[in-house]
């Protein structure tokens, strides 16, 4: 629970200040956040075992989000909302982790810019002129690209551009079409009928043409599973989604006052989350999701909040209660033992434990307190997606989820 006291208190902790009554506010500076780390962001173990378990040979992605999470590259088209012009091909281990299909061009006007920290093997097409045009060696080089008139010198991401390109298509004739790179893929990785999964209608009729001997199946249930654990440097960006998510919104609580509105109070955690270089995603304030609602804050108020954000596509969720001025005692007493069961729960939570037991750790902690509220104490992974785990969209139901290392959960108590 939160009130105005507790509120203050932690903010001066953490160097922010609210804004009081007839203060001026001060414009929040923006916050100088570290450089994310490059390459895939997928627990390729987690993935091998998952794929042995679903006797799957590959996942075949071209999903924005799917393809970042194995590449660690989010590609412009699918932000657009075009249908997936990348593909990204994670195989068994055995094989090498996972490789790329991307249009020539597209490689040269965005992923050049960053590719040569990842080192991922890349295959690309081309739709338009090919056999290309030989350089001096003998080796093709592209030719969807722009032509250097000559007027004025190459600036360093252009000149980067086009050595990064041409390196990666020497020793190499780039396919035709998207078609025919997955098929260059698939038959390098011996998996021209092998059982792969698909992430979506565009990439298995892509990959019908690509190897239609192949056995297709849906990547959801196996891309949900993989999620559940995660890699180091999903760890990584996990803190700093979460960190940046608290603290965007304890700095919008702090601006809370009678006389205020829902809508303000959601406006002020997006552009908290912002100036922490996080995307806003949704805040429940007082049961109401619809950003579209509205009504005054109260004297004597208490309300939950649910604040959920977003860094480099992995999410923070926080939820807490808060009060504006003097509490009832009944929500005080209720809000005390909710929390003191939060606590007990959080200390008790180890691998090898499930669901189910931190439900009915939760439950039994408020019986201790002598307290009967219905409170789900209900966990969920949590990453990619707010809700990242199995039995959701075309997954099949998992069972009760057995806790292990690398796992990020939410906990809900309200």
């Amino acid at each position: 629970m939160i009130d105005r006291r507790r509120v203050l208190s932690s903010m001066a902790a953490t160097g922010m200040v609210a804004s009081l009554p007839g203060t001026p506010t001060q414009a929040a500076s923006a916050v100088t956040l570290p450089m994310p780390p490059p390459g895939p962001r997928m627990n390729f173990d987690q993935a091998d075992r998952v794929l042995a378990e679903l006797e799957l040979d590959a996942l075949v992605l071209g999903s924005g989000v799917n393809f970042r999470h194995a590449t660690g590259f989010r590609p412009v088209l699918t932000r657009m909302g075009r249908p997936p012009g990348s593909l990204a091909v994670v195989t068994r281990q055995k094989r090498g982790p996972v490789a790329v299909v991307m249009a020539e061009f597209s490689y040269y006007y965005t992923l050049a810019d960053v590719h040569r920290a990842q080192g991922l093997p890349i295959y690309l097409y081309s739709a338009s002129r090919w056999p290309a045009e030989e350089d001096e060696s003998g080796d093709a080089i592209p030719l969807d690209l722009f032509p250097d008139r000559g007027e004025v010198p190459l600036d360093r991401i252009e000149t980067d551009r086009l050595r990064f390109t041409e390196a990666e298509v020497r020793g190499q004739k780039p396919a035709g079409s998207q078609v025919a790179a997955l098929a260059q893929v698939l038959a390098a990785f011996d998996l021209l009928d092998g059982r792969l999964a698909v992430d979506g209608p565009a990439v298995a009729a892509a990959l019908g043409q690509a190897a239609p001997k192949a056995v297709q199946a849906d990547a959801d249930d196996a891309l949900r599973r993989i999620r559940l654990v995660k890699s180091p440097v999903e760890i990584t960006l996990m803190r700093q989604a979460a960190q940046g998510n608290v603290d965007a919104a304890l700095e919008a609580i702090g601006k809370v006052r009678a006389g205020g509105s829902y809508r303000g109070l959601r406006s002020e955690f997006f552009a908290a989350a912002a100036r922490r270089g996080q995307r806003g995603v949704f805040m429940v304030v007082d049961r109401v999701s619809d950003e579209s609602f509205d009504a005054e804050l109260r004297d004597g108020q208490a309300f939950l909040i649910d604040c959920v954000s977003e860094y480099e596509g992995y999410h923070g969720d926080y939820g807490r209660t808060v009060f504006i001025g003097e509490p009832p005692a009944a929500m005080r007493k209720v809000t005390t033992a909710i929390s003191q069961a939060w606590d007990r729960v959080r200390d008790e939570l180890k691998p090898g434990m499930r669901f189910s037991d931190i439900r009915a750790t939760g439950q039994a902690a408020l019986a201790d307190a002598g307290v009967n509220y219905r409170v789900p104490f209900n966990p969920h992974s949590v990453g990619l997606y707010h809700t990242d785990h199995t039995g959701f969209g075309t997954s099949p139901p998992i069972g009760d989820v057995l806790l292990e290392p690398g796992m990020i959960l939410s906990i809900d108590c309200p």
